[in-house]
């Protein structure tokens, strides 16, 4: 529930339907489907594949989801402790860093609630510990490592591919130094470890819908420069300080820009993360609009980024010579908790119809059969209310549903039409399908649907 409950009972739906319906990986399947078999192929559904295991075992608990989603986070956590230890920062400079970007309130908020992107984001912080593992020490299997949390992160969520750009440094210094058979083996080591995340999207790309997704600026008609702009200004002074960095970190961050500015060799020694942001912005920049100041878990590559600068800002803080400069780094560090909790916790509140629909949800589940197909608007997001309501059939958002489509929906199995809109009741091209409601309390009316005499 609250904010993005779209995203997570979509991922939710595809975790139940493998658990009850078919454990095939290959097939996830949504309930938004009419009478067909529900199948939707976006990112490689490995999260939820794994999630569904636990459902099967020990029932359909949300409580499960969220302390597994939780202890991916812990990973991530952990990973990018194992990523600071990769350039040689002490324990204790680690720890402190790694404190930071815990209380990232973006990370705080999804730690709990599932999406693909937790995992994503854990792969790919490990991804880059044994990338700078293999730039440090030359090590093969850090970079079999690298390559294989670089395919597993793409594989479940494809904007992580971006990590892989980190590679591009090392394998150019090979070339320079005329270590062409090294430098070709490896990339060739790293593309075969990829082959398997890139046949799924050659395979599953060309069924996409969403041409938004894919197309990037080049969907739009005409670039929305106006939109562009006011996303970017709406990133840098309101979801970067408040929901990726924290206000108890901004002071670290702003200090971690200056030690990279005026460190003597800017560049060289940072090819790697340099690269990296890179891609990461043109990956941003492509996907701007689509992005907004919304889908703020489609930021979550920058995170690993923006805590390296967080953690050199620390150091610098709490080694300054001044110790009023000292309490006030410390003074940031102990309040992170409480500004990432403040930040976060609103979001988990019910929004709009979703209130009226948690309140009566095992009334409305237990209604009608399990196995009845069912006609559900106004749902925009095609998700929300058939994962709550643990039914499959149609769904219609803004009153669009007209008497034809309400007609076939009946030809093709529905039973009942549950219904978050006057329109319903009003339409009288509708009430020839309607029979009398079985449930109409606080906005939310069920309706057994009839075929109108005569047909």
């Amino acid at each position: 529930m609250g904010i993005h409950a779209w995203r997570q009972t979509q991922t939710m739906s595809v975790v139940e339907n493998f658990a009850f319906e078919s454990m095939d990986i290959l097939n996830p399947r949504l309930n938004s489907r009419g009478d067909g078999d529900g199948i939707f192929r976006m990112e490689f559904p490995l999260m939820q594949w794994i999630f569904a295991w636990f459902y099967k075992w020990f029932g359909a608990d949300l409580t499960i989801a969220r302390i597994l989603t939780f202890l991916i986070s812990i990973l991530s956590i952990l990973g990018f402790y194992r990523l600071l230890r990769m350039y040689r920062q002490s324990e204790l400079t680690a720890s402190i860093g790694t404190w930071c970007f815990a209380w990232s309130p973006v990370l705080f908020y999804y730690s709990v609630n599932p999406l693909p992107d937790n995992l994503a984001l854990c792969f790919g912080v490990w991804s880059l510990a044994f990338l700078k593992g293999h730039q440090q020490q030359g090590s093969t299997n850090s970079l079999i490592a690298f390559a294989l949390f670089l395919a597993l992160a793409t594989a479940v969520k494809l904007p992580f591919v971006v990590f892989g750009a980190g590679y591009l440094p090392i394998f150019f210094q090979k070339i320079i130094q005329k270590e062409w058979k090294i430098g070709f083996k490896h990339a060739g080591l790293i593309l075969i470890t990829m082959l398997p995340t890139l046949t799924w999207y050659a395979w599953v790309i060309p069924q996409w819908k969403n041409t938004a997704l894919i197309g990037g600026i080049g969907a739009e008609t005409a670039f929305d420069y106006r939109s562009a702009v006011y996303n970017i200004w709406g990133v840098l002074h309101s979801i970067l300080p408040e929901l990726l960095i924290n206000y108890g970190s901004v002071l670290f961050f702003l200090v971690g820009i200056t030690v990279f500015l005026q460190s003597k060799d800017k560049v060289a020694p940072y090819m790697m993360e340099l690269c990296v942001l890179a891609f990461t912005l043109l990956f941003y920049l492509y996907e701007v609009n689509m992005i907004g100041l919304a889908h703020d878990y489609y930021l979550f590559p920058f995170l690993p980024l923006i805590f390296l600068l967080i953690t050199a800002g620390v150091k610098r803080v709490l080694n300054h010579h001044q110790p009023w400069f000292k309490y006030v780094g410390i003074f940031g560090l102990v309040i992170l908790p409480f500004t990432a909790y403040l930040r976060a916790d609103g979001r988990w509140r019910p929004m709009g119809n979703e209130k009226s629909l948690l309140l009566h949800k095992d009334e409305l589940r237990n209604l009608v059969p399990n196995e009845a197909l069912v006609v559900v608007g106004n749902d925009p997001s095609t998700q929300i209310y058939l994962y709550h309501l643990g039914k499959k059939g149609w769904t219609f958002e803004q009153n669009w549903l007209t008497a034809a489509q309400l007609q076939d929906h009946i030809e093709h199995g529905a039973k009942f039409l549950y219904s978050n809109t006057e329109f319903v009741r009003t339409e009288q091209s509708l009430n020839q399908f309607l029979g009398e409601p079985i449930f109409d309390k606080d906005g939310i009316a069920v309706y057994p649907l009839q075929s109108p005499s005569g047909f």
